[in-house]
């Protein structure tokens, strides 16, 4: 077993002391990026099937989201 999978966090453990759904901002904290790109992810599709817009508000499921980021297609 090399030391990428042993050391390897399962997705839905990555910040399971958040809730299910987490808005842009607490997805920018768990991932220590600006709150501005995860919104230009959003714009650019990156996070499609992981949010859904409810008013002026971005609802992101977290688990999704963090499949998508770490093991999705590469992105450009």
């Amino acid at each position: 077993m090399d030391v990428a999978t042993r050391n390897r966090i399962p997705t839905d453990e990555i910040g399971a002391d958040l809730p299910e759904i987490v808005s842009p901002d607490q997805l920018a904290q768990l991932l220590r990026i600006s709150v501005n790109t995860v919104y230009a992810w959003i714009a650019a599709g990156r996070l499609d099937g992981c949010f859904r817009k409810r008013g002026k508000h971005n609802l992101i499921v977290r688990a999704r989201a963090i499949d998508r980021i770490f093991n999705g297609p590469e992105w450009r």
